[in-house]
Parts: structure tokens; C-alpha cells; sequence
């Protein structure tokens, strides 16, 4: 294959990779607190290999943290962090993660969790709570009920939404898709982070941006499959001079 077309396939597979990454941003543009991944593609000087063949490029992805829009739906149990921030939640897998998701309910054993099934941790570790009549969340995440029987006016503070900041830097996406830091324990609670109560964060993608991009993809990929067909048949026409000689 000439270094034309075997630079064409390359970037061709990256067209790929990236096509794939959209299209989970699309699928997950109604995800609340999502962030969507991004497809970064890096030039490079033109590396021979003994076959002749040279190589160029290399790709990787990174998130992108910016926040979503806050749309209210009245619930009490809906919080959205406001500006910067993380939840702090237990990942399928047992281990500490991070997490824009609010949707937020009580299962029948008192714990705390989001829509997904992940235990949100307080700062006194995963929220339980007692039997009660009302439960209320304030804006700086803490948490309060009316014991049940009691009076409405007897509110009992529990705990508070163990709620971070690490610097951007640190955060790292792993393989199961959620947000971590190198230590998640040692992480510590951020008295400035606020949540607003009765709201969700909706994902940061933009269905009608993911659209363009596909189409834009899409496009460029055909272009790099024409090329290497224009490569190939040049290729083919050079040996059939070349066998005349």
C-alpha cells in the first residue's frame, strides 16, 4: 500500500473512533449529569518504516466538564450541583466515584441513591436514613428530616451531601464511565459547592452539534475511502507502465 493511501486508512480509522464517540454523546444527550466525551486527534511528523510505509497521528479522548443546563422539576429530592462540584458515590464495583447526577431517591432499606442504583455518600459515609415523615436538602447539601411521629417543627439535621471540587486536572474517566481521582479518599468535603434543590442538571451535549459533527464526519470519511480507491488505481496504473518497460 502506498504511504497515500495507508495514511488515508489511518485517518479513516480515526474518523471511526470519533464516530463512535459522538454517537455515545447522541445516545446519551437526555442523560442527566452527563458530560460528553471528546475525540482529540494530535498531528506528527511523518515516521518511514522499514516496509516503506510511513506513519502520522496519534488520538485520544478527554471529558468535557463543562456544565449542564438546570432545569427545575419541582421534586425534593432532585438536586443539581450549581457551578463547580461533584457528588461523591459508590460505583457499581464497590469503590468511590464522582457524579453530576441528582435524581435522588430512598430505597427500602433508608439509603440514599441516585436513579442508576449508586449510594450517595455524606460526609459521615453513605447516607441511611431512619423512618420519617419529611425529608428536606439545602442548598449547601445538608440533609434533614422530621422523624416519624414527630412534630413538623421538630427538624433533625442527619448529614450533609459529601460534596467535592478537585482540580480539573486530577479528574481522570475510567473504564466503567465514572469520574475519579487518583486517592477518591482523600478527597475532602468543599463548603463552597451549592446544589439547587427541586432541579437536575441536564447532559452538556448538544443534540443538534452532535448531528453536525456525524454529518461532518461522515462526509470526511467517504473522502479518505475515495482516496485510497484514487491511491489504489494509481497504484495499479504505475505497475502496468512499469511492466511495458
Amino acid at each position: 500500500m502506498s504511504n497515500i493511501a495507508h495514511l488515508a486508512a489511518q485517518s479513516a480509522r480515526e474518523i471511526q473512533q470519533a464516530q463512535a464517540v459522538v454517537t455515545h454523546n447522541l445516545a446519551n444527550s437526555g442523560t442527566t449529569g452527563f458530560k460528553a466525551d471528546l475525540y482529540q486527534a494530535q498531528s506528527s511528523y511523518l515516521n518511514a518504516v522499514a516496509d516503506g510505509t510511513a506513519t502520522s497521528g496519534s488520538n485520544g479522548s478527554a471529558l468535557d466538564y463543562s456544565a449542564g443546563a438546570i432545569a427545575q422539576t419541582g421534586r425534593d429530592l432532585d438536586v443539581a450541583i450549581t457551578g463547580d462540584g461533584w457528588f461523591q458515590v459508590v460505583a457499581n464495583d464497590g469503590t468511590l466515584a464522582l457524579s453530576r447526577r441528582g435524581d435522588l431517591r430512598v430505597d427500602t432499606d433508608g439509603i440514599l441513591k441516585d436513579a442508576t442504583g449508586k449510594t450517595i455518600m455524606g460526609n459521615a459515609g453513605p447516607v441511611s436514613l431512619p423512618p420519617y415523615s419529611s425529608l428536606s436538602i439545602g442548598t449547601d447539601g445538608t440533609i434533614s428530616i422530621v422523624p416519624m411521629g414527630e412534630l413538623p417543627t421538630n427538624i433533625v439535621a442527619l448529614d450533609r451531601l459529601m460534596l467535592v471540587n478537585p482540580p480539573v486536572e486530577q479528574l481522570v474517566k475510567s473504564a466503567d464511565g465514572m469520574v475519579r481521582v487518583d486517592d477518591m479518599n482523600r478527597l475532602e468535603p468543599d463548603a463552597n459547592v451549592r446544589v439547587a434543590v427541586g432541579a437536575l442538571e441536564t447532559s452538556n451535549v448538544s443534540p443538534v452539534g452532535a448531528m453536525v459533527e456525524m454529518i461532518t464526519l461522515a462526509r470526511s470519511f467517504e473522502q479518505h475511502i475515495q482516496t485510497i480507491k484514487s491511491a489504489e488505481e494509481l497504484d495499479a496504473s504505475s505497475a502496468s507502465i512499469m511492466k511495458l518497460e
